[in-house]
């Protein structure tokens, strides 16, 4: 899934800007043999699985745990998983990052970047956007919502 061109470049970079180790918890659904009524099919789930594993194997310091959704209800719901693919990505301080779908495309480098991020503990924000997230009085949720070009 990933070219071999960039494996290598994503290997370094991840080999040269990684701190910690990070935890990837990867939550997918089989497909079935059989039409079951309400269910619907996870379109993707079997790339994101495909990409998630080239990843954990371009660093040892990326460790993939794959779930499936119906046999880990409750791992998904401890960490907020509700929608298929789900992909939580987990660093040293053990914040939770969520992705819905399959980062590919354009946003594939900002899937690997936060990886690195994850394995720092930490971003890197303007001045001005750390001062103003320190206003806040409360817990916040972001969502980034994006379509294929």
């Amino acid at each position: 899934m990933i070219p071999l061109r960039d494996q290598e470049y994503i290997k370094q970079k991840l080999a040269q800007e990684m701190t910690g180790p990070v935890r990837i918890d990867y939550f997918t659904q089989r497909a079935s043999v059989l039409y079951v009524p309400g269910r619907e099919e996870c379109v993707h789930c079997e790339d994101v699985r495909q990409l998630l594993e080239e990843m954990a194997a371009l660093s040892d310091k990326i460790n993939l745990t794959t779930h499936e959704f119906t046999e880990s209800r409750e791992a998904a719901a401890k960490l907020g998983v509700d929608r298929l693919p789900g992909i939580v990505i987990r660093g040293p301080a053990n914040r939770a990052l969520k992705f819905y779908g399959i980062p590919s495309g354009h946003e594939f480098p900002g899937f690997i970047e936060s990886i690195v991020d994850a394995s720092r503990g930490k971003v890197d924000l303007a001045q001005e956007t750390i001062r103003r997230l320190k206003k806040l009085k409360q817990d916040m949720s972001i969502q980034v919502l994006v379509t294929p070009t």
